[in-house]
């Protein structure tokens, strides 16, 4: 199986599947209007992409439930849009394809701007609506240039293939009789919860019964939007692109803020390609990653162990160490990602002020990276007034964080062992009172990922035992364009991790996610 793991800024959307479709006729995605595909779990960073596509949430939005179990207003999804300022919401149910051919039942999607569509089970939205006057007008409101949305079971019946709409049970990938969608994304079969489940290969099955087809699996927390002959990646996560090339399947690794070409079947701008497992690939062409190295009051030691860290790839690092002084100038313009290591979180806020912490939120909001490092973990929390708030993280055992150092096992999540190109699910990695984290409850923030847990603890001067266990130890997350990495404990200062600071920098930067081999 041949990988690429892609990370792009943020380009314009569009879509479309066949190797020579013109370019002013998309062949997949839609001709007018936008889709909005997410692959479930928390939505709090996909809502306001949701909104902006609306443009108004004074507009008129259909939310059709009929897939989930909770089909009446107290159906998350509708409360969630109601939570975030959604002022004139219809709620369309119906187990009744009669009533689905209707025209009182269709009549609030002829006067929509955007229809909403609940996850649950697929087989129910096939039951009710396909085939029926309802489906035509979802694909009628597309057609005027409005936005069909949908999560999990509501991503997957807008494409023409449906996959897991056995009645039975979601885990039977392929079901006769519940085998066709909505087919708004042509040529098309679409997964959901893609890292929580482990279903990264389960299109494999798809297309080596339909060649001709794309694959596209979602992350939970991720979506893509589509218009035209482009998706574009938005969320937490990444999605998975795949197809069959000469008898193989090949799958493209697209991360958030990147975006992928049906045309060509392609992401747009691929970095690198590989034909192995993940770290056999090559090196980006764009040029040295631009760290600037947070080097002032409450970080005396990090400069130099994270300097070391990275400079014996000069050809993709650039580095320079900036002042606090220099961050509320605004030097943080000339750089790619700010590393932000340990120390004491709160002198460097303090010596940061409220303008150089907000200079380092609009630095990522805008597409920077930030790298944060023990104290610079603490310091991205979202729990203090004090704290950057760029990640939805709490500190759990606050009024013990003096709880010793030395070393610890950390075990890597599947995600991190991705994004940190980590062989080895366990390592032994040094700590000296960084966070433990937690999520958060931050409404405008969103779920971060989790890249490892510790897996062993230290509980000296007073901290209880076990509580350190099964914390996060490392994190990742979106913040506006941006992206976050956090780490605990210290990669920069064990022999043999330093590969975790560069590929996190790296991720961080939108560019490849692996370092220099």
């Amino acid at each position: 199986m041949r990988k690429v793991i892609v990370s792009l800024l943020l380009v314009s959307l569009a879509l479309a599947v066949a190797p020579n479709a013109s370019a002013n006729v998309p062949t997949v995605g839609p001709r007018e209007g936008a889709v909005l595909l997410v692959g479930g779990g928390d939505k709090t960073s996909i809502w306001p992409m949701f909104f902006d596509l609306v443009g108004d949430k004074n507009a008129p939005i259909v939310v059709i439930t009929t897939a989930n179990a909770t089909n009446d207003e107290t159906n998350k999804d509708f409360q969630e849009l109601k939570a975030f300022g959604a002022t004139r919401l219809t709620l369309l149910h119906t187990d009744s394809r009669e009533t689905a051919n209707s025209d009182s039942f269709i009549a609030p999607l002829r006067n929509a701007r955007a229809v909403w569509i609940a996850g649950g089970r697929q087989w129910r939205l096939v039951d009710s609506y396909l085939d029926t006057k309802t489906e035509r007008e979802i694909q009628a409101l597309l057609d005027r240039g409005g936005i069909v949305a949908g999560s999990s079971a509501g991503a997957s019946i807008q494409a023409s293939y449906l996959v897991r709409g056995a009645k039975s049970g979601n885990k039977i990938v392929m079901a006769p009789g519940y085998e066709r969608g909505f087919g708004l994304l042509k040529n098309t079969a679409i997964d959901q919860h893609v890292n929580t489940r482990s279903r990264v290969e389960d299109l494999g099955e798809v297309l080596q019964a339909h060649p001709e087809l794309l694959g596209i699996g979602l992350d939970e927390s991720t979506a893509i939007v589509v218009k035209g002959d482009t998706a574009s990646v938005v969320g937490a996560g990444f999605a998975h692109f795949s197809s069959r090339e000469a008898g193989a399947e090949k799958i493209f690794e697209v991360a958030s803020g990147a975006s992928y070409d049906f045309a060509a079947r392609r992401p747009v701008d691929a970095i690198s390609e590989s034909t192995g497992g993940a770290g056999d690939h090559t090196v980006d062409d764009k040029g040295a990653i631009r760290v600037a190295i947070y080097a002032d009051e409450g970080s005396p030691k990090a400069p130099d162990l994270i300097e070391g860290c990275l400079t014996d790839l000069s050809a993709k690092f650039q580095i320079r160490r900036v002042t606090a002084e220099e961050i509320r100038q605004g030097a943080l313009s000339s750089f790619d990602v700010l590393a932000q290591g340990g120390g004491r979180a709160s002198v460097q806020s303090d010596a940061l002020g409220e303008t150089g912490k907000e200079r380092i939120r609009e630095f990522v909001r805008n597409g920077g990276g930030y790298v944060g490092i023990c104290a610079g973990a603490y310091l991205a929390a979202s729990d203090r007034p004090y704290y950057l708030r760029l990640v939805n993280a709490r500190v759990v055992d606050r009024e013990h964080w003096a709880r010793g150092g030395g070393d610890v096992q950390i075990r890597f999540t599947e995600e991190g062992r991705r994004e940190l190109q980590q062989k080895s699910p366990v390592v032994q990695i040094r700590y000296n009172q960084g966070p433990l984290l937690a999520r958060d409850a931050q409404t405008d923030l969103p779920t971060y990922t989790e890249l490892a847990v510790f897996e062993t603890e230290i509980a000296k001067k007073g901290a209880p035992q076990g509580v350190m266990k099964g914390t996060s130890a490392m994190v990742s997350s979106s913040f506006g364009k941006g992206r976050v990495f956090l780490s605990s404990p210290h990669p920069e200062r064990t022999a043999g991790l330093e590969r975790i600071l560069q590929a996190a920098v790296t991720w961080s930067s939108g560019r490849d996610s692996s370092p220099n081999p």
